[in-house]
């Protein structure tokens, strides 16, 4: 059994990589992983170090509600000798994506939004210069990605100034730098490159841009930045407590953490984690689309909100809100925050998945709500041999693991 990994390109700079994205009352029961009930599967895991070149990787399984199996293997930083541990972040790029668009479903659920608000209602002052093509472009369209916008920062040019290298440069608040980044999009001249997009409201396109407009349009409705929100409204309720922002996860040069790394001429090199941002490309204005990192067991805390939410599972969301996310609402196969596949192994043959990549680190997530069963896969490495690896270690779970094989 293979699943599609879908390939979401980010374009920074030069570099191409794939960005595959108020305090409640607690949350339900969270993620048991007692040991009565929890395998350990590093023995599963280690082998794939050496068959796909990766430095480490990480693996839950989640069923009924619990962590059933998981395991970490592998070394924080090739040719070192420290081990990672199940507490290590990594980060999840694009999987992020998911994780914004709950927040915005929180904010419709409070009346604050509405998924037919557009962006000439959120944005006012916007609206005399907005292009018209977006000003009726509605928050639903923006997170299922029939916005019309472009998938990343193109070129110079287009928009005007919006290269990698500028938005690395600034040192404003990210609050303002990204209502100075909607902005750009939402209201640069009209021009040949522009025409070229689809026509909004018609078709898919994947986008980055959509999801660090819909980070600022949270931030615009609350006046509290899109970390702030995150943290408050998401992480603290569901005892998130290993998670940042960041395309890095260690810091400076102490290996206290995963590093990142890139695959060059047959070897997995380290790459700094200071020097992570300037190799990527990727500002931190982008956060909402794909910037953060956390232990795949707390990952495994926001993923099982998303699998029991839909049966009432959740005191955060309703169960109408949780269809709302996880259906696609063009029938094209991507909802808000998640790809939408079919595989007849699956009660109803549905799943939900995503991939991420900020280019030096890869993750992927399958889960199927109906079977309330999901697998977290993340390694430190991106390359074709790790999405592959990904995909391979998806498969031996799932055979090993679902409750109907």
């Amino acid at each position: 059994m293979k699943f599609k990994i879908c390939a979401q390109v980010f374009i920074a700079a030069a570099l191409i990589v794939t960005l595959t994205g108020c305090g409640q009352a607690a949350v339900n029961t969270p993620v048991a992983t007692g040991t009565a009930q929890l395998q350990n599967i590093n023995d599963i895991l280690q082998p794939y170090l050496s068959d796909y070149q990766l430095p480490s990787v990480a693996a839950v399984v989640i069923s009924d509600g619990h962590i059933i199996a998981q395991g970490a293997v592998g070394e924080r930083k090739a040719g070192d000798s420290t081990p990672v541990t199940i507490s290590d972040q990594y980060q999840i790029g694009s999987c992020t994506k998911a994780m914004t668009a709950t927040i915005i479903g929180m904010l419709v659920q409070q009346g604050k939004l509405s998924w037919t608000s557009t962006m000439g209602d959120i944005f006012p002052e916007m609206s005399t210069e907005m292009l018209p093509r977006y000003r009726d472009v509605t928050l639903l369209e923006l997170l299922s990605m029939h916005a019309g916008l472009p998938s990343n920062i193109i070129n110079v040019g287009y928009p005007p100034g919006t290269t990698a290298e500028y938005w690395l440069g600034l040192t404003e608040p990210l609050t303002q730098q990204r209502y100075e980044y909607t902005k750009d999009f939402l209201c640069q001249p009209d021009s040949p490159a522009v025409e070229a997009l689809p026509v909004p409201g018609t078709t898919f396109l994947y986008s980055n841009v959509d999801y660090v407009i819909a980070g600022a349009i949270a931030e615009r409705i609350t006046g509290k930045s899109w970390e702030n929100l995150i943290t408050n409204m998401l992480f603290k309720p569901l005892g998130i407590t290993d998670a940042g922002f960041s395309f890095s996860m260690a810091t400076g040069y102490e290996i206290n953490q995963p590093w990142q790394h890139d695959y060059y001429s047959g070897q997995e090199i380290p790459i700094p984690p200071d020097y992570t941002p300037d190799l990527t490309g990727i500002p931190s204005v982008m956060y909402p689309a794909g910037g953060v990192h956390l232990s795949i067991p707390d990952w495994a805390k926001f993923i099982t909100m998303q699998l029991e939410g839909e049966n009432g599972g959740s005191t955060l969301l309703t169960p109408e809100t949780f269809k709302m996310l996880h259906t696609a609402p063009f029938n094209d196969g991507y909802a808000l925050g998640w790809e939408v596949e079919n595989d007849p192994l699956f009660t109803n043959g549905v799943i939900l998945t995503h991939n991420g990549s900020d280019g030096v680190d890869y993750a992927e997530v399958w889960m199927s709500i109906k079977d309330n069963f999901a697998v977290l896969v993340t390694t430190n490495i991106d390359s074709e041999s790790a999405q592959m690896a990904t995909e391979d270690i998806n498969d031996t779970l799932i055979t090993k693991f679902f409750p109907n094989q």
